[in-house]
């Protein structure tokens, strides 16, 4: 019961400095979060082959597979362009 209790007391002083270091970031107006991307795919250079294949029928996930990449990051792209 001790363990726990300590353990408790922990992740609550843990949940309190965290969550008052984020304050202070956003008073400091420091940009939080993941930074943005370039905004180019390694897709964008094949993107006559891809839409090629796929007016062809081909699956996305045969495209996928042939440019080696994921299905999920090719639906993405396709959605994009």
């Amino acid at each position: 019961m001790a363990f726990s209790m300590a353990a408790e007391i922990e992740r609550d002083l843990i949940s309190k400095r965290t969550k008052e270091a984020l304050m202070a970031k956003k008073a400091a107006r420091v940009k939080l979060g993941r930074p943005n991307g370039s905004g180019k795919s390694k897709l964008d250079r094949y993107r006559p082959e891809i839409e090629a294949l796929l007016a062809t029928g081909s699956s996305q996930k045969f495209v996928a597979n042939r440019y080696e990449t994921t299905e999920v990051n090719l639906h993405h792209w396709i959605k994009k362009h």
